[in-house]
């Protein structure tokens, strides 16, 4: 069994990743993320220490919210970061900045 810390780590990695497999649109490997990090979740509130309430009360509640914004984005598949074009406009205050063009 792993310790209180590594399961912290490893929802948090987990999140991590969850956030680059969305980014990347890599829809294929979100499912199997989100497990992983529900498992490892789990493993750290089936018993809880003294005092951890409010940490493990709020660690599911981010969780939830974090499965939730994944459900609404893998239904709308949203394009990766790489694939957007900015128009010429925003490409030119990029560039440029503000007043500056």
């Amino acid at each position: 069994m792993l310790s209180r810390d590594a399961l912290i780590g490893n929802v948090l990695a987990a999140t991590d990743k969850l956030v680059q497999q969305v980014g990347q649109g890599d829809w294929s490997s979100v499912a199997k993320t989100v497990e992983q990090r529900r498992m490892f979740l789990e493993a750290l509130s089936s018993e809880p220490q003294t005092g951890e309430h409010d940490f493990l009360q709020a660690m599911r509640a981010a969780v939830a919210e974090s499965d939730a914004a994944v459900a609404v984005m893998s239904k709308a598949k949203m394009p990766s970061v790489s694939t957007y074009t900015p128009s010429q406009s925003s490409a030119s205050a990029l560039t440029y900045g503000p007043g500056k063009r």
